[in-house]
Formats: C-alpha cells, structure tokens, sequence
C-alpha cells in the first residue's frame, strides 16, 4: 500500500511539473466555460437574450402584438428593404410582415442555428394575432431560453457546461492513460520499473489513481466555477454526480488504454485521441441536442461514449430529464469496460518490457 500512495503522490507532482498536460487538464476547461459565459451571455435570461425583431412601423398592432410575447423585442423600420438590411449585417434577429391576412417571417440562417427556437416565430406571432383580434387574453408564450424540461429551468450556457464537464474528463483521463501505456513505454519507463520491486499491478494503480484524482478535481471545479461566476441554477445530485463523474474518469481511461494498445507510437496515439475528441465535440451532443442533427450523424453520436457522459452530468445536474437507472447503466458499462481493459492491456504492456 506504501509503494502504491507513493506512485500517486509522485504521479500528481509530474502532473503539475507536465506544462501540457497541466493547460489541457485544468486551465482549457476553465478558458471554454469563460468564452461561452460571455458569449452567450453569461447565463442571463435577460434583456440581452431577447430577440429583436423588425416590423413596418405602419403595423401598430403587430408591433405591440410582438413587444407583448416573452423573448421577443419589436424595433420599427420604415421599409421591409431596411429591415432585411439590418438582418444581413446582424443588427437584427428576424423581421416579421403582415401582408394579406399572413404572418411572414424573415429569418437569417445564423439566427436559426443559434436558437432553432426562433423557426417557430411566425406560428406563435400569427397566434397571437388572431387572439388580440378577438380579444382573447389568454395566449401561449414562447420561451426562447428552454434546452430541455429537466428539475431546473435552463440556458444555452447551463446547458453547455455539463458538456465543458465531460470534455474536461475526457481530456484528463484519455491523455493520461495515453502517457502511461504509450510514452512511458516508448521512453523505457517501464523497463526499468521491470527491474525493481515495485510489481506491475502497483504502478498501474498508483499512476491511475493520481490521474483520476486530478480528473475528477478538474471536472468538479469546472462544474462549481460556472456555477459561483455566470450564476446559473443547478439541480445537483451530488451522489450521482460522485457515481458518473468517478466512473466516466475510468470509461474514458479504458478508451485511451485501447488507443494507446492499437497505435503503439506516442504521436500517432496522441493524434488520434485530438482527432476522436474533435469528432466527439460535433456528433456526440456535448455543446446542443444531437436532435438538431441529421438522422445518420445522430446514428454516429450513439457510438460515440462521450455522448453518454455528457447526458449522464446533463441528468445528474438537473440540465435535463433522465431515470437513474440508464446513469447506473451507463456507469456500469464505463466500469467493467475499465476493468476488462485494464487487465487485458495492463500485464500484456508488463510481459512486452
């Protein structure tokens, strides 16, 4: 038990010492959650979040009809030519028109794919129409902020740090595990551990163990960071979050032991493992809802495992609804995926030395 608290207390100080792995680890995650806070306006539903929308300042009863439903903002122009204008250069969300008994909608594409949301306009603002005209009160809303009907109502940004949370994991476990069965090796680490008493099991579980524990502090304050500064609401399961985020660390560490197994040079693993996260980034849901996708990427995103994770710390948070049962499955597989490999790899990289 001493050689193993040695190895992780030696691991951790290498972390530390190691530039890059240190930026990757800790410091990258951080950087996204304080770009996206900003860009997306730290959490706020706002003012700032509303969308503006262009009417004809000869529409009276649009323009109030429009100032009237939640999330929207009117602005009056003198000629449609204007508002298009305005919708091209960005200074403008959408136009809305009342022209022959018919609601349309002028939309730019960024705009639709920044809040699909906003496709919807028109139906909504035709509805409200209709009733004002009849002199009914009683209207639906639309809610230009909603992700998902999880515990807590959510933003674009409360819904993309569970994600940062689970890139977090994936970067700290996966690299590490890279380091270990791939550079260690390709640097003659090993051998020479081969010629002490220190037996392979303990150096696995030593250099695992400080790994993990490095992961699991980065995801945690990434999580408690985004929370303390952009003020966004969290439903935590703190004992699921302790389940998922434990064993997420030991299903992406599997995932960088099969890696490292199948592309036996450092460099080519270390690309590989850039390439699959930027592949995972786009298809596995981490930042919005694979729904938006077409049909075939959604089929690649199923195979992806950080897709799993995402949903799992999306669960967990509050961000969107889920049964504990599908995290406890999930988790289940990360784990005996870990074990599997790690015994399978871990003695066949010893017997290699």
């Amino acid at each position: 038990m001493r050689v193993i608290w040695k190895l992780f207390l030696t691991t951790v100080k290498v972390f530390y010492r190691d530039r890059m792995a240190f930026f990757f680890t800790l410091i990258f995650p951080f950087i996204f959650v304080i770009i996206f806070g900003f860009i997306f306006g730290a959490g706020s539903s706002g003012e700032d979040n509303k969308l503006l929308v262009g009417v004809l300042s000869s529409e009276e009863e649009l323009y109030r009809v429009v100032n009237g439903i939640e999330g929207l903002e009117a602005k009056k122009f003198d000629s449609v030519i204007d508002i298009r204008r305005d919708i091209l250069s960005s200074k403008l969300d959408a136009g809305v028109l009342y022209e022959n008994d018919r609601v349309k909608l002028i939309l730019s594409l960024t705009t639709m794919q920044r809040n699909p949301f906003s496709r919807t306009l028109s139906e909504t603002i035709a509805d409200r129409l209709t009733k004002s005209r009849v002199k009914i009160d009683k209207v639906i809303d639309l809610n230009l902020n909603a992700i998902d009907p999880g515990r807590v109502a959510t933003t674009e940004l409360g819904y993309m740090i569970p994600g940062i949370v689970s890139i977090s994991i994936f970067n700290g476990a996966l690299f590490s595990m890279l380091s270990i069965f791939s550079y260690y090796k390709k640097r003659g680490v090993l051998k020479r551990f081969n010629v002490t008493p220190i037996r392979g099991y303990q150096f696995i579980v030593g250099m695992i163990l400080g790994r993990f524990v490095v992961t699991f502090f980065s995801a945690t304050a990434v999580l408690i960071f985004s929370q303390l500064v952009f003020k966004l609401q969290f439903n935590i399961n703190w004992l699921l979050y302790l389940i998922t985020a434990s064993t997420s660390i030991l299903g992406m560490m599997a995932f960088g032991i099969l890696i490292s197994n199948i592309f036996t040079e450092p460099e080519v693993a270390s690309n590989v493992g850039s390439l699959l996260m930027t592949v995972m980034i786009f298809f596995s849901g981490v930042y919005f809802p694979i729904d938006f996708l077409p049909k075939y990427l959604r089929t690649i995103g199923s195979f992806l495992p950080l897709g799993y994770v995402a949903r799992s710390i999306r669960i967990v948070t509050g961000v969107e609804s889920g049964s504990i049962s599908s995290i406890l499955n999930i988790s289940m597989a990360m784990v005996v995926a870990f074990f599997m490999l790690v015994f399978i790899f871990g003695s066949k990289i010893f017997k290699a030395e």
